[in-house]
């Protein structure tokens, strides 16, 4: 799902044509609470870098879902925690695929 640029050495994101930067951060997270959040105007997207991949996966889509709510200008939606992270969610599940045993 995330792309690495080989050149860079980081992890980049295209929300709505503007390219975001994705950082992992150890010192301001309260990992129960908080496992990302997106800087508009550094287009910087943070992920917490003491969870488990699914779990940055999942923040990376709820962070992402912030941003083109935000961009396509539904600013009350983008702030509305309980409908981004549902819609994270099913745009996580959407791009999760399991191999069939």
């Amino acid at each position: 799902m995330l792309l690495l640029c080989p050149k860079e050495n980081t992890v980049k994101v295209n929300i709505c044509g503007i390219e975001h930067e994705v950082k992992e951060y150890t010192d301001h997270f309260n990992g129960d609470l908080h496992l990302g959040q997106i800087d508009y105007g550094e287009c910087v997207i943070k992920i917490n870098a003491d969870a488990n991949e699914q779990m940055k996966q999942e923040a990376l889509c709820h962070e992402m879902t912030h941003g083109i709510l935000m961009h396509l200008g539904y600013d009350d939606l983008s702030n509305d925690e309980h409908f981004v992270q549902a819609l994270g969610n099913a745009i996580y599940q959407g791009f999760t695929v399991k191999e069939n045993k």
